[in-house]
């Protein structure tokens, strides 16, 4: 088995290719990937493409209190926002 050691910590990988990914998520601050509706920005397409999906309403939960404005993707983080207000 070949093992590739991390130049910047002890990580050892098994391969070339999971040590390039282990680097950019650990070891590099760039973000290539930007949201063209907010600026936000990520390492990788597939966490922009979650972002990205955040700013559809459809399917959000929203806040019934007149004037709130909150929102949620998730019915856990509305009963949460709830128990906060």
């Amino acid at each position: 088995v070949n093992h590739v050691t991390c130049a910047f910590c002890d990580m050892v990988c098994t391969s070339v290719s999971s040590l390039k990914t282990h680097i950019r998520f650990q070891h590099c601050d760039e973000h290539p990937f930007h949201c063209h509706l907010c600026g936000s920005s990520f390492k990788n397409a597939y966490d922009l493409h979650k972002h990205v999906a955040t700013h559809n309403d459809s399917g959000a939960y929203s806040c019934d209190v007149e004037g709130c404005g909150f929102t949620s993707w998730t019915l856990r983080t509305l009963r949460q926002h709830y128990k906060r207000a």
